[in-house]
């Protein structure tokens, strides 16, 4: 059986607005990932994707309902949950090895052990050779592999990814797109990844949970078994695209 790694149990979120108004941008959603599934959640723009995503790494703390992860109630950032976001906010100061590195070395990691975990990783996302650059010489695909490394040398037990594929160009979308399956495939995490990309949806996931717009709820959900590695054009692929389009659209 598998084993939960993250849940939410009718999580509601809701801000100050104008003149004393509320906004509810999350309302009643409850959810479960299990241990190295790979889920996206898809919804319009401003919906509230980022906001799930806080909540669940416990940057944010709901307005009602509660967040788990590998059963533990999250009330603060944890160390075993992974983000990357669409802004990889790498230190500019710290090479490639370093920024992979921080995380280990602020745990207090021994050199020759961080060193080995370090290099594990840089070669893992396709970075060899980059350890000593810094972040202002690498394209934008580069720095989030490295945003990627850095999340995975913690060793979390999960992985949120909120849009990190958001400002690539579409070359480069398509190619990270199929990075990031490598990776997971090499090295299993439990990833909730987020986009409004109905395409980028269908070929990451083994499940899809489609959001409406404010004050955000869950429409439905589809289970995604078409094959690894995916063909962007086979019928299938085009097919279940289009359903899960259509479910998109009529949230908008």
């Amino acid at each position: 059986m598998s084993k939960e790694m993250i849940v939410c149990k009718g999580i509601s979120k809701s801000f100050p607005g104008a003149n004393g108004s509320t906004l509810e941008v999350l309302k009643d959603i409850s959810l479960s990932i299990n241990e190295n599934e790979f889920v996206v959640v898809l919804g319009p723009g401003q919906c509230g994707k980022t906001t799930l995503i806080n909540l669940i790494a416990g940057l944010e703390m709901p307005t009602s309902g509660n967040v788990t992860v590998a059963g533990n109630p999250i009330t603060k950032p944890n160390p075993d949950i992974g983000v990357v976001y669409q802004k990889t906010a790498l230190f500019p100061w710290l090479s490639v090895q370093s920024n992979v590195g921080f995380g280990p070395m602020m745990k207090g990691m021994k050199k020759d052990e961080r060193k080995k975990i370090v290099q594990h990783y840089i070669d893992l996302v396709g970075l060899t050779g980059f350890e000593k650059s810094y972040p202002i010489k690498l394209s934008g695909g580069m720095r989030q592999r490295v945003g990627i490394a850095r999340a995975y040398c913690n060793n979390p037990s999960v992985l949120l990814m909120d849009e990190p594929f958001g400002h690539l160009d579409a070359q480069t979308r398509y190619l990270m797109q199929e990075e990031v399956v490598r990776i997971w495939e090499a090295d299993k995490k439990t990833i909730l990844f987020v986009t409004n990309n109905v395409e980028e949806a269908v070929y990451l996931a083994d499940r899809i949970i489609v959001l409406s717009n404010c004050p955000t709820h869950i429409v439905t959900e589809f289970d995604v078994t078409l094959p690894r590695p995916r063909d962007y054009v086979s019928r299938d692929f085009l097919s279940l695209r289009k359903t899960v389009n259509d479910s998109l659209e009529r949230t908008r």
